[in-house]
């Protein structure tokens, strides 16, 4: 596709082309920053915030990025450099917040996985302009999340990751000169800059670890069609500021351990409802790591994949009326398989199955069960179409799980925050998945609410809190 140098003056236009060897003309790549502080003292005076901000933007001038966005001109797409630094304007963090590089939590996370949800993306994307890249900042008293995300890469992928490596290697040599600001930031990474794509991939995941302790950066990439989502998220994020009192509360930690999904789908067979947190809670990590290993497809297949799912899990709600546990509409498909076996599935015997289980807890609902397997245009668009345009009916639509059922009836991303049975933690969150094949949640909790979850034994029994 069109490649724009980083020299380009603002007000510039260029014609936009399809990636090369690419089904999906724009594909979205989100990267996830994750940073906190626990020490919340900034007594050297140094500004750390500001040098991380300013040495990130120093460094989208090395690298063919191109900030702007597309504008549909004469039937053809033109992309328009943002006159006013559109990365300066997006990345915004608070000024009272001390950020110290030494202290930035110890995250273990695969890069090969992706986030299932992150809080508030691509705000002021609408369907005439989209951002052509995107930060966006969670601040919370002691720490903050970092989201970037484009809608459209106008350089070859490795230059955004090479992009994040370079960061990375900046927090850690800044991490070595905590007493003052160092002279001048070295730009250039730790290691060789490899421009191929599979060679820097290559490069990328064979490094241990932990070879970056305070940063870490998970990788999502969406072969599914953007041009939809890009209609929901005017109505979704158009209402201006999201963030609420976040820069007040405190970052926590939940941690769910692989080990521990497979215990709490297996309980879930003697009948013991009292797990409904955890089930809500581990069936986000269910079905981040299902879309990860199995809808990473192209083209038709992956297109009836979304749809079949979308269906099935939808209209669990609405068949069963609702019983108590399944009041977040997607707990059944953990009752009847754990997540490895659900992984080695094909999609179509899985939503069988799921259709199945809906059929045991409520008879005679097979024939329409069978119309949303059979027939699922038909029967789920038309209803998806009417939540789309109402969102006060409950449907929260999350562009980064870009699966709109996945925050219903759970909370995530939406602007009440998370809820956790009847308990309300005042902040939304982001999932990221970790190396012990489970998943961390980050949210934000006060002392009270969290004290309250930490001391619910639906949480405890399975779950750890690791702040």
């Amino acid at each position: 596709m069109t490649v724009a140098k980083s020299t380009v003056k603002p007000g510039t236009t260029f014609e936009l082309s399809e990636m090369e060897n690419s089904m999906v003309p724009y594909p979205v790549l989100q990267y996830t920053l994750i940073y906190k502080d626990t020490e919340q003292d900034n007594s050297s005076g140094v500004n750390k915030v500001e040098i991380l901000k300013d040495s990130f933007e120093r460094l989208t001038q090395l690298y063919p990025i191109v900030l702007g966005h597309k504008e549909r001109v004469d039937n053809r797409n033109i992309i328009v450099v943002s006159e006013d630094d559109l990365l300066k304007q997006r990345i915004f963090i608070h000024q009272e917040l001390s950020i110290a590089a030494d202290e930035f939590a110890k995250i273990k996370c695969r890069r090969d996985l992706w986030p299932a949800n992150v809080d508030t993306l691509l705000k002021q994307r609408t369907a005439d302009t989209e951002c052509l890249i995107a930060a966006d900042v969670v601040c919370f008293k002691d720490g903050y999340l970092l989201t970037l995300s484009t809608s459209h890469i106008v350089a070859d992928v490795s230059g955004l990751l090479i992009l994040l490596e370079q960061w990375a290697s900046i927090a850690r040599k800044m991490a070595n000169a905590m007493d003052a600001p160092p002279a001048s930031l070295e730009i250039m990474p730790d290691r060789e800059i490899d421009f191929d794509h599979a060679g820097f991939w290559q490069k990328l995941i064979s490094y241990p670890k932990d070879d970056h302790p305070h940063i870490s950066y998970v990788k999502e990439q969406d072969c599914g069609e953007t041009s939809q989502i890009t209609k929901f998220v005017k109505d979704y994020y158009g209402s201006g500021a999201r963030n609420g009192d976040r820069d007040t509360l405190d970052m926590r930690v939940l941690h769910v351990s692989g080990k521990n999904i497979e215990r709490l789908g297996a309980s879930f067979n003697t009948g013991d409802r009292r797990r409904l947190h955890g089930v809500q809670i581990l069936y986000a990590l269910f079905w981040q790591r299902y879309v990860a290993n199995n809808l990473l497809l192209r083209g038709a297949e992956a297109d009836h994949s979304q749809t079949v799912f979308l269906n099935i899990i939808h209209n669990v709600r609405n068949i069963t009326s609702a019983p108590d546990y399944v009041g977040n509409a997607v707990a059944p498909v953990y009752v009847h398989a754990t997540v490895g076996d659900i992984l080695t599935r094909p999609i179509i015997e899985t939503a069988h199955l799921i259709k199945s289980h809906i059929n045991s807890i409520t008879p005679g609902a097979t024939a329409q069960c069978a119309k949303v397997i059979n027939n699922p245009n038909d029967l789920f668009l038309p209803k998806l179409m009417y939540l789309q345009r109402h969102p006060e009916s409950g449907l929260v639509l999350s562009n980064a799980s870009r699966f709109p059922f996945f925050a219903l009836d759970f909370g995530i991303g939406k602007a009440i925050g998370v809820h956790f049975g009847k308990v309300a933690v005042e902040s939304s969150a982001s999932w990221v998945p970790h190396i012990d094949g489970g998943v961390e949640l980050y949210f934000g909790a006060k002392d009270d609410i969290y004290n309250m979850l930490k001391n619910d034994a639906a949480f405890t029994e399975y779950l750890d809190f690791e702040n």
